[in-house]
């Protein structure tokens, strides 16, 4: 059984064995097996304190764990008010977990985004990555509407390239992305 204070001083153990990339995980789930459990709700409790630092470190922990929850919990992340955390880093785990429940959630992002993410569209072209890997009907109905009107041409492109349809669909990539 593990009580409130020594969970938490477990977190920080876990933090303080985690580089932030994911590689060591190996090493940090032989020496604490019982991380795959508890990292999704210490992600929780960290994005509810507004600590981005941990919650990066920790998702980027928890994606190669597979850890039960951390889809859920990274979608309650995107889809809050919370402000500086990374959406860009979220949005590749659910795409890296391919989290199947993340497909409208995924979209919401996009849709909200579009508009301060020009003229690059980073974010856009995360989600678009992310649906692609998740792969389901619905991911590809909703990157199928990601390359219509009214989104910026540069997203449509990408979704299209996703979608490997854009010679299909007639999009010229030179004006597409010009």
């Amino acid at each position: 059984m593990t009580f409130r204070g020594e969970e938490r001083s477990q977190a920080d153990l876990v933090e303080a064995l985690a580089d932030g990339t994911g590689r060591d995980v190996r090493s940090i789930a032989a020496g604490h097996p019982e991380v795959a459990q508890l990292i999704a709700s210490w992600i929780r409790e960290a994005a509810h304190a507004g600590n981005w630092t941990r919650v990066d470190k920790f998702a980027n922990l928890a994606a190669p764990l597979r850890a039960p929850g951390l889809g859920g919990t990274i979608q309650e992340i995107l889809d809050s008010d919370a402000v500086g955390f990374n959406k860009e880093d979220l949005v590749e785990i659910l795409g890296e977990i391919r989290e199947t429940d993340a497909v409208a959630c995924l979209f919401r992002v996009a849709e909200g985004s579009v508009d301060e993410d020009a003229p690059a569209y980073w974010l856009c072209q995360k989600v678009i990555s992310s649906l692609g890997d998740i792969g389901t009907p619905e991911a590809l109905l909703r990157l199928r509407r990601m390359t219509s009107q009214p989104w910026p041409d540069v997203v449509r492109w990408h979704a299209a390239v996703e979608l490997g349809v854009e010679d299909e669909l007639g999009f010229d990539e030179d004006q597409m992305l010009g």
